[in-house]
């Protein structure tokens, strides 16, 4: 199961960096839970429904220039899929580069995205979130 795992999380993420939001939603389940370790102060922390994650990262692309997420790599953790990600992009407005390395974990259930949380610092603290140790 987890192979497959890494698929949907594969291709969700082919998706995400060519924009094609449609093939990006199918992964992901309508009540996904989505955290970002390292929001904006001015952005919440966690957020619950696709709907809510599609509005955004919708204006993530309206924010950044080439913005997209380079997973460098997944790691199989049964029902989650630990990812070593690089995030990049350039403000539109400020034309200021963003460039950021972290770890993103994803779990899935019954092959669509349940939760996801990002921004790990590193891949052991990913690992031990997810109850692996490494």
């Amino acid at each position: 199961m987890s192979q497959e795992n890494v698929e949907i999380v594969r291709r969700g993420n082919a998706a995400f960096n060519s924009g094609d939001y449609v093939a990006f939603a199918e992964r992901l389940h309508p009540d996904i839970e989505f955290g970002d370790l390292a929001h904006a102060a001015d952005a919440p922390a966690t957020l619950k429904g696709a709907q809510a994650l599609l509005s955004l990262l919708s204006e993530w692309r309206e924010s950044f220039d080439d913005f997209r997420a380079e997973i460098q790599e997944y790691i199989e953790a049964g029902d989650y899929v630990v990812c070593v990600t690089r995030w990049t992009g350039r403000g539109k407005a400020s034309d200021a580069v963003v460039d950021i390395s972290q770890v993103d974990v994803y779990e899935l259930r019954e092959g669509k995205i349940v939760r996801a949380m990002l921004a790990y610092p590193d891949k052991a603290t990913a690992l031990e979130a997810v109850g692996l140790r490494k």
